[in-house]
């Protein structure tokens, strides 16, 4: 597979068995491990890629759909075949739409969701909203982001639709945010590309939470970290491990079960 603009190498084996594509937002500045922790580990002869959403700002008026379109534009017939689809928590959504996809040229690639959720306001603001706030800690101290937390659990119980909800959380993220960057004195253009950057993350769950999701398991496995509750999606099997969230994707032992699925 030649390089791609919707498309980065995470890593490389021969290919001879097929591309691995992997679905994730991983620009968050998330403590989360990515793909980029698990891929190295695995014993694989895939070749192994990870979707790039669009330039913040480029993805305004997007929908799910628009997002499939680019990177299935890129994996169109004669491409070399995929043979699994891997999505990380809110992608999930996006890996299945995926694979359903894909199977319009060819067999429908295996599936492996990594601690998948259900695009919630409660989710968007624990794995969305949660880990960014929190990186300005070090600059607005305790209490600043504490002030910005309760804000935002307020607009969980306040907003019950998804487009508000994000609206908001994306204007307690940016008050803060420019608060903190003046302090450190960072250029108006790079704090603007940070909030930009949340922006375009609320923007792509917004749109994975409107894409239908089939009920069919055949050929879908979850590994799921021991903090989560029960996923939304039906699964053919599922592999739990006693690692947090955060830390699912960079253990050795989620690695070795990913390689005996590639396998199996």
């Amino acid at each position: 597979m030649a390089d791609l603009p919707s498309w980065r190498t995470t890593a490389s084996g021969p290919g001879a068995d097929g591309a691995i594509v992997a679905v994730d937002f991983a620009n968050t500045g998330r403590p989360d491990s990515g793909f980029g922790a698990l891929v190295p580990r695995l014993d694989t002869d895939h070749s192994l890629w990870e979707t790039v959403v669009p330039e913040p700002g480029t993805e305004a008026g997007m929908g799910g759909g628009d997002y499939l379109d680019r990177w299935t534009g890129e994996l169109a017939p004669g491409a070399p075949a995929v043979a699994a689809v891997f999505g990380y928590c809110a992608s999930s959504t996006f890996a299945l739409a995926l694979a359903d996809r894909i199977a319009g040229w060819q067999r429908r690639p295996n599936v492996v969701l990594f601690d998948p959720t259900r695009i919630t306001g409660p989710t968007v603001l624990r794995y969305g909203f949660t880990p960014v706030i929190d990186s300005l800690l070090p600059v607005l101290g305790e209490e600043d982001v504490e002030r910005a937390r309760e804000s935002a659990a307020e607009a969980v119980r306040t907003h019950t639709g998804l487009a508000p909800l994000c609206a908001e959380l994306l204007r307690i993220y940016a008050e803060a945010g420019t608060a903190a960057f003046q302090r450190i004195g960072l250029p108006a253009d790079r704090a603007e590309e940070l909030v930009a950057w949340f922006r375009a993350y609320l923007r792509y769950v917004a749109a994975a939470s409107a894409l239908p999701v089939g009920a069919d398991p055949a050929g879908v496995t979850v590994i799921r970290a021991n903090d989560l509750p029960d996923g939304p999606f039906a699964a053919e099997r599922e592999l739990r491990f006693d690692v947090p969230h955060t830390g699912l994707l960079g253990h050795p032992g989620v690695a070795d079960a990913v390689t005996a699925l590639l396998r199996a």
